[in-house]
């Protein structure tokens, strides 16, 4: 067990390896609520991608893509880093070698060398002029925006307590912009005409996210209208916001639709869904108003579907950065962050 001594009391925190206990909601300050949250949210583990070859972690959210994915047109991380431009032009521009090798010459003689090899090397293996940085990208695993990468010079100390700082500025910066405001609640801020908890530091479960606003005196953000969900994907653009965040709206069984938390149905289609790309083609039907249904466009194939509609992922409804926050269909266990609203 691990026990926060000095700075909370053991009757309202203690943290073990399979649970999390709290004080009633009655009881529980909005800090303690938010040091719960930023310890459940860093004990989630994280992809395991070391030991596959072929794949490789994103750096903007837990996940595991396959090299071959990389630099392939097609976003597979959240944040867009394995289609990074600067990245792609090294991981791809080595004459007559595939995208995932380097073109090593010796003596003359040129030869494809898999990356992951050429960098694992103390010396370069043979003569090019590879990017340093793109082995920094194999070394730790991790795809990274070339921009962010640094690569101190030799003797010179290790400049990553900068970059540390820096992201700790942004995370006060975010903080301010989430709890504070003057005609809000603690722990609140104005959007519009509503007093939001934009929680993006904390990443829980769909339930665990309700919860938690519930314990702030509120509940999970749902969409009123077209405007009111235009002020809200705003607020998360202009503030450089880079999180999933969990909604009020959910599927309670399939097939009975979806519905906000006071029963309300959800909108479906334009402009609220996300639209994912599948590699398999589907017609769409369409229907007159005489009720016929016929294939649209001269069965025209399609690779684009609209959430939840097609091959739906989850029950639990979320705005998604990947889709510049439009609403996708979620596993209601995955961790993402709370969107409250004050009651």
């Amino acid at each position: 067990m691990l026990m926060l001594s000095g700075l909370i009391p053991s009757s309202h925190l203690s943290l073990t390896s399979t649970s999390v206990t709290m004080a009633s909601p009655s009881s529980t300050s909005p800090a303690l609520l938010l040091l719960f949250l930023l310890l459940s949210s860093v004990s989630a583990e994280a992809p395991d991608c070391a030991n596959k070859e072929d794949e490789i972690a994103c750096s903007s959210e837990d996940k595991c893509v396959k090299l071959s994915y990389m630099c392939d047109g097609e976003s597979d991380c959240a944040g867009g880093e394995d289609e990074d431009p600067d990245l792609c032009l090294v991981f791809k521009s080595h004459y007559r070698c595939e995208k995932e090798e380097v073109a090593c010459r010796r003596g003359g003689e040129l030869e494809c060398m898999g990356l992951r090899e050429y960098c694992q090397q103390v010396e370069p293996p043979c003569e090019g002029s590879l990017d340093p940085r793109m082995c920094k990208v194999f070394q730790d695993n991790t795809i990274h925006r070339f921009p962010s990468i640094v690569i101190p010079a030799e003797g010179v100390p290790d400049p990553s307590w900068r970059m540390s700082e820096a992201l700790g500025e942004d995370l006060v910066a975010n903080l301010n912009n989430t709890f504070s405001h003057p005609d809000c609640p603690e722990m609140y801020t104005m959007v519009a005409d509503q007093c939001l908890s934009v929680f993006s530091v904390g990443k829980v479960s769909w339930g665990e996210a309700r919860a938690f606003c519930r314990v702030l005196g509120g509940d999970l953000l749902t969409l009123q209208s077209v405007e009111h969900f235009t002020t809200v994907l705003q607020h998360l653009q202009n503030h450089q916001l880079t999180s999933d965040f969990w909604l009020g709206g959910r599927q309670r069984e399939k097939g009975r639709g979806w519905a906000w938390l006071n029963d309300t149905p959800m909108v479906m289609g334009s402009p609220y869904w996300a639209v994912r790309r599948y590699d398999e083609c589907r017609a769409r039907n369409v229907t007159s108003a005489n009720m016929m249904t016929r294939a649209a466009n001269g069965s025209t194939c399609y690779h684009y579907r609209q959430a939840p509609e097609a091959e739906q992922l989850g029950y639990c409804a979320a705005l998604s950065y990947q889709h510049y926050f439009y609403i996708t269909d979620e596993d209601c266990l995955r961790q993402k962050s709370p969107l409250c609203v004050a009651d």
